[in-house]
């Protein structure tokens, strides 16, 4: 028969054993009240889609969570909530963006252009060029995520998954020239 002293530490050393595998602040789940109201937060934000995945933000994040919202076209959109459930990024929302007819062509409605801030989704004229350079330089594909960029050698980032499944980012300058493409 073991000793209470016995079964306390082998609890002990399951417990350690487990932290030291896993368990950061992110992995925490989600109260289902908490997933409804960031979830509810993001899809009014990006104005309709549904939510495929939500998780916590890890402490090293600025958000408490991170909702990810894929459009009916299939573009996903990560966004950002705060633990008020305000938005703190600013993604793209479902009305800059429209199915593209053919992979060629960039989803994108007119609007003015925003700034090229580091992780700031692209919209109107400027989503429509960083996208159209991407699909060209790539030989088409989806486009899933713009945005700016504040390193040195390029202004724009655009993410394309390719026919083939693999992703692969677009780097491109302010004259939306091809400066990389990271695979």
């Amino acid at each position: 028969m073991r000793t209470p002293r016995a079964i306390i530490g082998l609890t002990l050393v399951a417990a350690l054993g487990l932290s030291a595998c896993g368990g950061g602040d992110n992995d925490e789940k989600l109260s289902s009240g908490d997933r409804a109201k960031a979830s509810a937060a993001a899809l009014k934000y990006v104005g309709g889609g549904a939510v495929t995945d939500a998780e916590r933000g890890d402490g090293d994040d600025a958000y408490a969570y991170g909702v990810e919202v894929t459009l009916p076209g299939g573009t996903d959109i990560d966004v950002e909530v705060d633990k008020a459930f305000k938005v703190t990024n600013s993604p793209a929302k479902a009305s800059d963006l429209e199915p593209s007819a053919a992979p060629s062509e960039p989803a994108a409605t007119p609007s003015p252009s925003v700034t090229a801030d580091d992780d700031r989704a692209l919209t109107g004229t400027t989503l429509k060029k960083a996208s159209a350079a991407a699909l060209r330089a790539t030989d088409g594909g989806k486009i899933t995520e713009t945005s700016g960029s504040d390193d040195a050698d390029h202004v724009y980032e655009v993410d394309v998954l390719l026919p083939s499944g693999e992703d692969v980012t677009v780097e491109l300058d302010k004259a939306f020239k091809v400066t990389k493409i990271d695979r």
